[in-house]
C-alpha cells in the first residue's frame, strides 16, 4: 500500500502574531501531519508512539513522501497533579486551572515524527519551541482527530541552538 499524501499536507504559514518579525513562506511550503498523540498534562517524551492516520504508509513515508518533513499532531491537556491529605494518607488528584500563568485545558501542536529502530513512527528527539510557524490542517486530519483547529502552531524550533528540525 502506497502513500496518499496529499490527503494528509498541511499548508505552513506565518503565525499572524509573527509577521512583523518573520518572513512569510511560500505558499507551497508543506509538512506530511502523519499521525495523532494524546498526551496528559505534559508534551510527550521523545520516542512516544503516534497513531498513524489510514493509508499513511509508515515506511513508504520516510522514504519517498514529497516532502522532508513528517509531523505528528499532539493534543495535550493541561493538568496539575494536587496531593490531599487526608485522616490516613493522602490521595493525588488532577486539576484544571489551578494557577493562572500555566497553561489549562487543551494545547495543540505540529512535532516532528521520525521513524524508531522498529519502523514505527515516534515523536522525534530534542526539546522543541514554537517557531512562529503554524500549520493549517486538512479536513482529512480533521476527521481522524474531531475537535482539532483548523490552526496548529509548529514545535520544530531548537531553543538552544536556533535551529530548525530537521537537524
Amino acid at each position: 500500500m502506497g502513500i496518499d499524501s496529499s490527503r494528509y499536507l498541511a499548508r505552513l504559514q506565518t503565525d499572524p502574531r509573527y509577521r512583523s518579525v518573520l518572513p512569510d513562506l511560500a505558499s507551497a511550503a508543506q509538512v506530511l501531519v502523519a499521525g495523532y498523540h494524546a498526551a496528559f498534562s505534559t508534551p510527550p517524551r521523545p520516542g512516544a508512539s503516534i497513531g498513524v492516520f489510514p493509508g499513511v504508509d509508515p515506511v513508504a513515508a520516510g522514504v519517498g513522501a514529497p516532502t522532508a518533513v513528517v509531523m505528528a499532531l499532539v493534543r495535550i491537556e493541561y493538568t496539575t497533579q494536587v496531593t490531599v491529605d487526608e485522616d490516613g494518607g493522602s490521595r493525588d488528584l488532577w486539576q484544571r486551572q489551578l494557577f493562572d500563568r500555566l497553561p489549562s485545558g487543551y494545547g495543540w501542536r505540529l512535532l516532528p515524527a521520525q521513524l524508531d529502530e522498529r519502523g514505527r513512527w515516534v515523536v522525534a528527539r530534542g526539546n522543541l519551541a514554537a517557531s512562529g510557524l503554524q500549520a493549517l490542517l486538512p479536513r482529512s486530519v480533521s476527521i481522524q482527530v474531531p475537535g482539532a483547529p483548523v490552526a496548529v502552531a509548529v514545535h520544530d524550533l531548537d531553543p538552544h541552538t536556533g535551529r530548525r528540525w530537521p537537524w
